[in-house]
């Protein structure tokens, strides 16, 4: 049985072996064909741009991370942001979780405690936006009580190919 911990990465240090779990995950081929953001094809530079996103977290109002770690080991995280000056009380969130832990409740979790942290920071509204395919994150979006807004066809294009986006929300 997995043992998760959820943690704040603005309440807990990380280290570097946390930081280079976060960018191999996101280089792992079965994640990164499912990633809106384009990470930097070298892994020392995504490294270095982490390290300093993290150093200077504590003070980021428009960001929260929460990392899902098992064995005290980094296996996913969670990223929350908040969005500009007149929708201060909007967040959107992306999910990635290290392959070997897909299906065993991971992003359930961090989902979950993201809703929490949410309501603790007064947003009251979550978005998700997922491509068409990804069926498990359209599932856990959906069991969680997100409610399906839009489907935006051909919204992505990535490696040569159009893919349809679809968007989810949550009133808190």
């Amino acid at each position: 049985m997995l043992t998760l911990e959820i943690l704040n990465a603005k309440q807990y240090r990380l280290t570097e072996e946390d930081i280079i779990a976060i960018v191999n995950i996101e280089h792992h081929p079965m994640v990164y064909k499912w990633l809106y953001i384009s990470v930097d094809s070298d892994v020392q530079t995504e490294f270095r741009d982490y390290k300093k996103f993290f150093r200077k977290l504590s003070k980021n109002e428009k960001a929260d991370i929460l990392i899902a770690q098992s064995d005290k080991h980094t296996i996913g995280f969670l990223g929350l942001w908040r969005l500009g000056d007149y929708m201060k009380h909007v967040a959107t969130i992306g999910v990635s979780v290290h392959p070997d832990y897909w299906g065993k409740g991971v992003a359930t979790q961090l989902v979950k405690s993201v809703i929490t942290l949410a309501k603790e920071k007064g947003i009251r509204r979550l978005e998700i936006e997922t491509l068409v395919e990804n069926a498990p994150m359209r599932h856990v979006t959906e069991r969680l009580g997100f409610k399906q807004e839009n489907l935006r066809k051909d919204r992505i294009q990535k490696n040569g190919l159009f893919h349809d986006e679809i968007s989810y929300s949550m009133l808190l």
